[in-house]
């Protein structure tokens, strides 16, 4: 569960371990006619992520709206498949 959970009207589909995860993942959501949007979990004055349980090192999430959210968790993960079949051994 997200630490601060998403008002009724949007859903988290993913949490970005960096600004540039977040912005590429926005940037494919979009680009396939999802709407997405970055939402940071930095702690304001700190500049640091939030550290509390299995959200620790989660810097933004990404958001979409409810009727997206299938869509967007597969183009995630077909990203992020993606990413591991281009990683060197």
């Amino acid at each position: 569960m997200p630490i601060w959970p998403a008002p009724g009207d949007v859903v988290v589909v993913h949490g970005a371990a960096s600004e540039f995860e977040a912005i590429a993942i926005r940037d494919l959501l979009e680009a396939a006619g999802v709407h997405a949007m970055i939402r940071s979990r930095v702690v304001p004055g700190y500049g640091v992520p939030t550290m509390a349980g299995d959200q620790a090192g989660i810097v933004a999430e990404i958001i979409v709206r409810p009727e997206e959210k299938n869509e967007a968790c597969a183009l995630i993960a077909g990203y992020l498949a993606s990413l591991e079949e281009d990683a060197p051994p």
